[in-house]
């Protein structure tokens, strides 16, 4: 039996638990692939209707920290953007094929704590297909 870590609390768990006995987090039990070990391996971009004008990139910590900054996404206009180019700090976790991630998303109107879940429907080590709760693709493709 291997142990590792709860992605909520840290407390050590087996790796066949269905849910963690400390804290009760749902641990996902499927030949998935390892979505969390897949986001640790190097940066990633982001495109999608979401972050309306602009594209987003990620690096992934395994202490469920990231770091980011959103960037103008070329294909738009110059001088029409919503989304501002800005730096920032954000927490993420992984449940199956589902990742969860919060940060401050800053807009013309100003910065806001901005909470996204996308279910992913294409995993592989180089890009990520997947939709958030409104049904806007997310496309992922690691940079690094």
């Amino acid at each position: 039996m291997a142990l590792t870590n709860c992605p909520e609390c840290g407390q050590r768990v087996s790796s066949q638990a269905a849910t963690c006995p400390s804290c009760g987090y749902p641990l996902a039990q499927s030949q998935q692939p390892d979505l969390a070990r897949i986001l640790c391996a190097g940066a990633w971009m982001a495109q999608s209707g979401t972050l309306v004008d602009a594209v987003l990139v990620a690096t992934f910590s395994p202490d469920h920290n990231f770091s980011g900054e959103t960037r103008p996404n070329p294909a738009r206009v110059a001088g029409m953007q919503i989304v501002a180019s800005t730096s920032f700090q954000g927490r993420w976790h992984v449940v199956g094929s589902q990742l969860f991630f919060q940060f401050p998303l800053t807009t013309m109107s100003g910065a806001s704590q901005t909470e996204i879940a996308i279910q992913f429907t294409e995993v592989s080590g180089k890009s990520l297909v997947g939709v958030d709760k409104f049904a806007r693709t997310w496309e992922w493709q690691r940079i690094g």
